[in-house]
């Protein structure tokens, strides 16, 4: 069942995109590619529960409902050299065992506008003994704010996604 909270999320944002889309606005993509030491179903979890989001992407906390209108929302209280709250809320569009959709993303960053609606889906594949998982970040504009954001993610997913290769290297991560 659809929280009432995710379907608020999927109205904002629709209205946001129809706005955004019928001015004819360009977007970009952000797109990062890693190999890890998990079996899809893994990685797939790691995006899920909240105790992996804690692992390897530092995330103080989350709500995630893996089905398709569920929210997926995290939040990093201290955050970066700043110690700055952040915090990222979309709705589940589709989610199975190698891929997931979320929409209607809204990023909430300090002393920033708010950014969206994006849409973050996140594929894993069998590769090499492991798994090859691509993070595609879409629906990033143009302008001062949007530049700033769309560079820090840039960067962001390549130092995150390093990371989780990291943590599942650690000795006993099943």
């Amino acid at each position: 069942m659809k929280s009432r909270t995710s379907i608020l999320l999927a109205i904002v944002a629709g209205v946001l995109t129809a706005a955004y889309a019928s001015a004819g606005a360009q977007t970009r993509t952000v797109e990062t590619t890693v190999h890890l030491a998990a079996s899809p179903e893994q990685v797939m979890r790691a995006f899920i529960d909240a105790g992996d989001l804690e692992g390897w992407w530092k995330v103080s906390r989350s709500l995630v409902e893996p089905e398709s209108g569920g929210v997926w929302s995290v939040t990093w209280d201290a955050y970066g050299e700043a110690k700055t709250q952040h915090s990222w809320v979309g709705v589940v569009e589709e989610v199975g065992p190698r891929r997931m959709m979320i929409g209607h993303l809204v990023m909430i960053e300090p002393d920033r506008p708010l950014f969206g609606p994006l849409q973050l889906e996140i594929v894993a594949e069998p590769a090499d003994g492991g798994t090859s998982l691509t993070v595609y970040h879409r629906g990033y504009r143009s302008g001062e704010q949007w530049d700033w954001m769309h560079d820090t993610v840039v960067a962001g997913w390549q130092h995150v996604l390093g990371d989780m290769q990291q943590w599942f290297l650690q000795e006993g991560r099943e």
